[in-house]
């Protein structure tokens, strides 16, 4: 199933008789789904971690969208979100940290649009200030919401995290054998202290090669070191790596075991 298709469907089990009462007309769920993985597609970052795309967006929409859009409550930035770690994975894009949504209300938005804003915000940055909403917490007219889940529409959801290291690198031969688990989205093996894997021996540059998250899978660079890259016994500029694979860097053997 695809990830429209998918979201459609979830979001319907959200709210009794989605099609058939609420969601004739007007601005329609499945148009900001659309909206945030286009948005990614057109933001892209190439970066020597891979193809990054923003993870953190901010919808506003008309205050009678907004009122209606919120009976989903949590649901729909939550779905959001889950769109665009489902089309992050699907595509080979990088997500520099956890995907971030929030729907407001807007009175400088027309009935039926949205307006569209995201931004690339990495693990470790400050985070920045969200504006409140205008319509938060009342309905047309200043009468109060009854219900907390109405009101959570205006949260900012936050969906999946940075992948987590579920794998480790062991050196098999070449220098002492240790084994260091890989961390963060970029992990780089070589001569210098501040590499992720420091390999004390002559063959291995400074800085030799990379392993790089890219979606769900790892990818080996190899950083222009002078003795080159092999995988497998093969020389490797840039290629997927999986459990098992052994990897040469100059004379240092290493694998890819389970973490």
């Amino acid at each position: 199933m695809g990830v429209l298709q998918d979201f459609e469907k979830r979001l319907e089990g959200a709210v009794e008789g989605f099609f058939a009462r609420a969601f004739r007309s007007g601005l329609q769920p499945l148009e900001l789904a659309k909206a945030v993985q286009r948005y990614a597609e057109d933001h892209q970052h190439v970066t020597a971690d891979g193809v990054v795309v923003p993870n953190v967006y901010r919808v506003q929409v008309s205050e009678k969208d907004h009122e209606r859009l919120s009976t989903f409550g949590a649901s729909l930035p939550r779905e959001l979100g889950e769109v665009v770690v489902n089309t992050a994975a699907d595509r080979g894009w990088s997500l520099r940290g956890p995907v971030k949504i929030r729907v407001e209300a807007s009175e400088q938005v027309r009935v039926g649009r949205y307006q569209l804003a995201g931004r690339v915000e990495a693990v470790g940055d400050a985070p920045a200030r969200s504006r409140p909403a205008t319509a938060a917490g009342s309905a047309p007219g200043g009468a109060e919401r009854s219900s907390d889940d109405r009101a959570a529409i205006d949260r900012t959801m936050v969906v999946g995290a940075v992948p987590r290291a579920q794998v480790q690198l062991r050196v098999v031969s070449g220098v002492p054998a240790t084994s260091e688990p890989v961390t963060g989205s970029r992990f780089v093996i070589g001569r210098l202290p501040s590499c992720g894997l420091t390999l004390d021996d002559t063959t291995v540059s400074r800085e030799h090669a990379a392993l790089v998250r890219r979606g769900d899978a790892w990818w080996v660079v190899d950083l222009g070191s002078t003795n080159g890259t092999k995988v497998n016994g093969r020389r490797a500029a840039e290629q997927p790596v999986s459990l098992g694979d052994r990897l040469e860097l100059g004379d240092v053997v290493l694998e890819l075991v389970g973490g």
